[in-house]
């Protein structure tokens, strides 16, 4: 019998309570499913702090690798120029999910998970020091790895399109809605319970496009002023858009904003809006569409190429910047009776998004040229 996969995830991002964003979910969600596999022997590099909090994800606390005490800043020079020697020999394979891979890890097999190219296409959505930080290094680490796992088709084609070289180390392994968020006990919002709301989920980037949602929410109010718009997601980071009409239509009631709210929160939220909207203009996959559709909320979502792949005829596909069309695509929802919709059949799940990485790399590790 073939040993397990001696596996090191890249988790110094992920904070003891296992909580956080999309990448931390990632981290968390694969390194989980991982464990679950007797062809993995899952380990964990992570930050001394959380090690406590990170021992039964790792199932051992053998199985933790720490960090060095390093301020902030330096940790991803650390990870990229000198972490690779540490590493060396001691696993079969390293994965980066947030944007590096160690340089230097000679014949261990080095893998990336791409999440999306914004670092590259869209620069002005992040701070100085981030870009000055990552954006090289990410390069350097899509070309240095020896497989590339892109969460999506999307994904793959544009990393391909930034460097056609990478084509034959990549491969799309979309991802899964978390299993915390389907089990979570639904906890109602106060104020919500007994108004239509429409759902945004997600960041106040520019990419995220939420002015035009925001804008065409000033003509939703006129025709249904008991009408509420929800926008759910993290505390601000990087460049921030709303639009002129958010700070009206915040103080007049007409729009509300949760930051860090918990998953039966979120739950509760998807399963009660008239509608969700997801209006990108940018997506490396779009977790939030597949959240929807997950717990049955009827779905509208720009024509971004990740997104439609994630959607399909499931949603309904507007352009960004449409605003008339995103407003009258609210209205029709606010009038209809919200469908009962069942649990999707085959709902795809960690273990698959697991089943495919794994796939991946022993394509890679084989030397053959991974699948689209």
């Amino acid at each position: 019998m073939t040993r397990p996969l001696r596996w090191l995830l890249m988790a110094g991002h992920v904070p003891g309570n296992a909580r956080g964003g999309g990448i931390v979910r990632y981290t968390v969600e694969l390194a989980r499913a991982l464990r679950r596999r007797p062809d993995v022997e899952l380990h964990l590099l992570v930050d001394p702090a959380a090690a406590v909090g990170l021992t039964d994800l790792a199932g051992d606390r053998d199985r933790l690798l720490e960090l060095p005490p390093l301020p902030g800043p330096a940790v991803p020079a650390y990870e990229r120029t000198a972490l690779g020697l540490r590493l060396r020999g001691r696993y079969d394979v390293v994965q980066g999910v947030k944007h590096l891979l160690p340089r230097g890890l000679g014949r261990t097999h080095g893998v990336l998970t791409v999440h999306d190219m914004l670092l590259m296409d869209r620069p002005q959505d992040f701070g100085t020091a981030k870009r000055t930080l990552l954006q090289l290094p990410y390069a350097g680490s899509i070309r240095g790895a020896d497989t590339l796992v892109c969460v999506s088709a999307a994904t793959r084609a544009r990393l391909s399109a930034f460097d056609p070289r990478t084509a034959a180390r990549s491969t799309a392994v979309p991802l899964a809605t978390s299993p915390t968020l389907l089990t979570a006990e639904p906890r109602p919002v106060e104020g919500l319970g007994d108004r239509p709301f429409a759902l945004v989920v997600g960041d106040t980037q520019p990419r995220k496009n939420l002015p035009t949602v925001v804008t065409a929410w000033r003509q939703v109010v006129a025709r249904r002023p008991d009408a509420v718009l929800v926008q759910v997601g993290p505390p601000p980071w990087g460049e921030e858009s709303y639009g002129p009409d958010f700070a009206p239509l915040v103080a007049s009631g007409h729009l509300r904003q949760l930051q860090g709210v918990d998953d039966g929160t979120l739950r509760w939220a998807y399963e009660q809006a008239a509608v969700v909207l997801a209006p990108s203009l940018a997506e490396g996959f779009g977790l939030p569409a597949a959240e929807a559709l997950d717990l049955g909320a009827p779905l509208v979502t720009s024509t971004d190429a990740a997104l439609v792949e994630v959607s399909g005829d499931r949603a309904r596909h507007l352009p960004a910047e449409d605003v008339d069309g995103w407003a009258a695509a609210v209205l029709e929802q606010l009038a209809a009776p919200r469908p009962t919709a069942p649990a999707p059949a085959g709902r795809r799940t960690w273990d698959d998004v697991a089943e495919g990485t794994v796939a991946a790399v022993r394509r890679g590790q084989a030397g053959r040229t991974p699948s689209t």
